[in-house]
C-alpha cells in the first residue's frame, strides 16, 4: 500500500514539474535578447543596392551600362535633388526623382568608354532632400576592342563627354602641378610614379619629354596636349608642365 502510494506522488510531481512553462525569459535571456536586437545594423534611410556594380571585361567604345536601386527607408516621401557623376563620360538618371515611403525607384549609370583602358571605377553621389547621401559604384575593365571602326579608333580624351573632365578644365590653369593634377595624374598617378600609363618620375631629357606631351604617341589615350596639335595646352603651359615634370625626384629617391 505504501509503495503504491509513493509512486502515485512520484507521478503527481512528474506531471507537475513537466507541465510549468515560465511566463518570462530570465533576467540574464532578456538581457542577452536586447543586446542581440541592440547589434543588429540599421538601414540607411537612402540605399542603393548593389553599393558596388562590376561589370568585368567591356570593349572599348562600346558604353558600360548598369541600373542600380535606390530605396527611401525613411518615414516620409522624399525627393532626389542632386546627382553628381564622378565625370563628364558619365551619365546617371533616375526613373523617378520622388520616391514614396518604403518604396523605390531605378538609377541608370553608363560610362562613355572611349579612350579608357584597363580597370576603371566610377561613381555617382546622390542626394535627397531630407538631406541624405548615398554612392553608387560602378567598376569595369576596358580591354582593346579588335572590331572597333576607325572613327572610334581616332577619338581621344579631347572629344566627345571625355572634354569636359580633359579639356575645358586644363584651360584655365597655369602651374605645373595643377596641369598634371587636371590632365596627367589620372592615367600616370597622382604622384607619378604610374598607373595605366607609365611612369613620369627620372626624366633627364626635357626636350625629348616636351616632344611627347606636346605631340603625343599616337593612341586615343595619349594625344598630342599642345594647342598646335589640337589640345588645351598654350606654350606656357608647356613649359610649366615640363619644369614640374623634371623637378621630381628620381623613382628610387621618391619611395624613401
Amino acid at each position: 500500500m505504501v509503495k503504491g502510494l509513493n509512486i502515485f506522488i512520484l507521478l503527481v510531481v512528474a506531471l507537475f514539474i513537466g507541465g510549468c512553462t515560465p511566463e518570462a525569459d530570465s533576467p540574464q535571456q532578456a538581457k542577452h535578447s536586447v543586446e542581440t536586437q541592440v547589434s543588429l545594423p540599421a538601414m540607411p534611410l537612402l540605399h542603393i543596392q548593389p553599393a558596388i556594380y562590376d561589370l568585368g571585361d567591356i570593349k572599348e567604345g562600346e558604353a558600360a551600362i548598369a541600373t542600380f536601386i535606390i530605396r527611401n527607408n525613411n518615414d516620409e516621401p522624399i525627393e532626389i535633388v542632386d546627382v553628381q557623376a564622378a565625370c563628364g563620360c558619365t551619365a546617371a538618371e533616375p526613373d523617378s526623382y520622388l520616391i514614396p515611403s518604403g518604396s523605390f525607384t531605378q538609377l541608370k549609370v553608363a560610362v562613355d568608354t572611349t579612350a579608357k583602358q584597363q580597370d576603371i571605377k566610377k561613381t555617382v553621389h546622390i542626394t535627397d532632400s531630407l538631406g541624405n547621401k548615398a554612392v553608387a559604384t560602378l567598376k569595369f575593365n576596358v580591354v582593346d576592342n579588335p572590331h572597333a571602326n576607325k572613327v572610334m579608333q581616332s577619338k581621344g580624351i579631347f572629344e566627345g563627354n571625355c572634354a569636359s573632365c580633359h579639356f575645358e578644365p586644363l584651360k584655365s590653369v597655369s602651374k605645373g602641378a595643377d596641369i598634371y593634377a587636371l590632365g596627367c595624374a589620372m592615367c600616370h598617378g597622382v604622384d607619378a610614379t604610374g598607373a595605366y600609363a607609365p611612369a613620369l618620375l627620372g626624366h633627364t631629357d626635357a626636350e625629348g619629354l616636351s616632344a611627347i606631351i606636346a605631340h603625343g604617341v599616337g593612341k586615343p589615350q595619349m594625344p598630342g596636349f599642345a594647342q598646335e596639335n589640337g589640345g588645351p595646352l598654350n606654350p606656357e603651359q608647356m613649359h610649366a608642365l615640363v619644369r614640374w615634370l623634371m623637378e621630381l625626384p628620381a623613382e628610387k629617391d621618391a619611395k624613401d
